[in-house]
């Protein structure tokens, strides 16, 4: 096939019932993947940036930078019209229809790339099931949705590029820009939409309508931001360390400024932060789903990428090689906290390649007498037409391994108990001076239960002493859930300290001003 996609044209006049098995077949990974994926689902509140996730969408509050417009305001839909409990766990079960639909659309890619329908469901719940994309996928956290929203924009390109179908631009378009209001990841790909878009069309540049129409798709997608100024503005319950009202805090906050000494990713020193991360990233990857299927999937991955060039598909290689591998560099070259989500969608288009890869790796191994491919319909007295229907099936193997394997790694702590715990049992209007981790569970019980308005919790860093003496200072009491170096830094100013524990989780309750704990012997 000379067209860059390698699906082909669509039929003129489509059977619905050719339309019917597919789908039934992709409804079946999907909640095959949904099952696996509640299953292990976080059932209430967690820590870290899950509970931020938990909180800002009901209450239509602002996260962390970049704001994740996309995902809040869906989040604010969810939970308003599907009461199915606390937030926190309707939040968690969003996550996991969203990881679930990526995986569905995993296996729809494959499949349209001419894979079978055992590599491609195979493939798709391997990947499902790894430790990475199970563990995210049962917690409130934009990622299973940045993957989702990324291969719906891939799949509408590779059917505009076999349709020529101008309103399918626009719907890639569209999609395009709700997933950068989702997740920054998604404006990476701008570049590499762009070429596979002049390159399947050239013509593209001289059609007025089509340009047209996919720039107010675009724009109506990326609308989604202004929801971070308007709440912004409006003080919400859970928000950021400053309002993003004006454009400079609008452009600091989106675009995550804040965190710009953590990336190389623009800098001369990419390339080598991203080699120097490659072993961890490949260490990760080998325990997420054994060595021996890692390196089979990349093995995999790489012919079926191969067959795509081979076939002339080469405007498909491009965008699915070059879009897994943009993304992967960005993580590579990040250095923060858990990273291993920015993984998610190198790893989804991994599986579609390798679905691809086992595919043709079977055809080209099981051949008649006169060197030709056997395929399943070949006639039923074929000796090896039976071998080429029975034996893909082994591949399913894979993920019943994989949820053997890796069913109890990827459950995250609940943070219940410990939130519980500290509200029922904090000093009446003290300070909390917290970090992270531990802050944010209790952002969520104040703001989505009402729990304890009266506490003011701060996540510090390395201001702790500051902001215990700003709380001495207004005659509050203060408690410290602090990680060890923070709390012997309070201890070297001199403040005098008792220990509390909240369900296993160990604090401090300063119990006096600076300069007045007994001298260490």
């Amino acid at each position: 096939m000379v067209d860059g996609s390698a699906a082909g044209p669509p039929a003129t006049n489509p059977d619905p019932r050719d339309r019917l098995a597919p789908a039934l077949e992709a409804g079946a990974v999907t909640l095959v993947a949904l099952a696996a994926f509640t299953w292990r689902q976080l059932p209430d509140v967690g820590f870290w940036d899950t509970a931020i996730f938990q909180a800002a969408p009901p209450t239509l509050g602002l996260t962390h930078p970049t704001g994740y417009p996309t995902f809040n305001l869906l989040g604010w839909l969810w939970t308003t019209l599907l009461p199915l409990g606390t937030a926190a766990y309707e939040m968690n079960l969003m996550t996991a229809v969203a990881g679930a639909l990526a995986v569905g659309m995993m296996f729809v890619l494959a499949r349209q790339l001419g894979a079978g329908r055992l590599a491609a469901a195979s493939t798709a719940l391997a990947c499902a099931l790894m430790v990475i994309f199970w563990r995210t996928a049962g917690r409130a956290d934009p990622h299973p949705l940045h993957v989702l929203l990324a291969l719906v924009v891939i799949a509408a390109l590779l059917a505009w590029d076999g349709g020529r179908r101008p309103r399918t631009l626009a719907i890639a378009a569209l999609v395009f820009g709700l997933g950068v209001g989702n997740h920054m990841l998604m404006a990476l790909l701008a570049p590499v939409i762009g070429i596979y878009v002049v390159t399947a069309r050239p013509s593209v540049l001289r059609e007025p309508r089509t340009i047209a129409a996919s720039v107010l798709a675009l724009a109506a997608g990326l609308a989604v931001y202004a929801y971070v100024p308007i709440r912004g503005a409006a003080n919400p319950a859970i928000h950021y360390d400053y309002a993003p009202t004006t454009l400079d805090l609008f452009l600091r906050y989106v675009l995550g400024r804040d965190f710009a000494g953590q990336m190389a990713f623009f800098s001369l020193a990419g390339p080598g932060a991203a080699l120097d991360q490659l072993p961890m990233f490949w260490q990760q990857l080998s325990d997420a789903f054994t060595g021996p299927i890692a390196v089979a999937l990349v093995v995999l991955a790489g012919l079926g990428f191969g067959s795509l060039l081979v076939r002339r598909a080469w405007r498909t290689a491009w965008l699915l090689g070059a879009s897994g591998g943009i993304t992967l560099y960005a993580r590579l070259t990040y250095q923060n906290g858990d990273l291993e989500r920015y993984s998610l969608l190198p790893v989804a288009i991994l599986g579609i390649l390798a679905a691809v890869g086992l595919h043709r790796a079977w055809l080209g191994l099981v051949r008649d007498r006169h060197g030709e491919p056997v395929s399943a319909g070949s006639r039923p007295g074929h000796p090896a037409a039976a071998l080429v229907r029975a034996l893909p099936a082994l591949a399913l193997l894979v993920p019943v391994l994989l949820v053997a394997r890796n069913a109890d790694r990827v459950q995250v702590a609940d943070a219940r108990c410990y939130v519980t715990e500290l509200t029922a049992s904090a000093p009446a209007d003290a300070g909390i001076v917290s970090w992270w981790s531990m802050a944010t569970p209790i952002w969520y019980a104040q703001a989505v239960e009402g729990a304890r308005p009266d506490l003011t919790v701060v996540s510090a860093g390395s201001a702790v002493v500051d902001e215990i003496g700003r709380f001495q200072a207004a005659g509050r009491p203060v408690v410290i859930i602090q990680l060890e170096g923070e709390v012997q830094r309070a201890r070297d100013a001199g403040f005098p300290m008792e220990e509390v524990r909240y369900c296993g989780v160990t604090a401090y309750r300063i119990t006096g001003p600076a300069g007045t704990a007994a001298a260490a012997p």
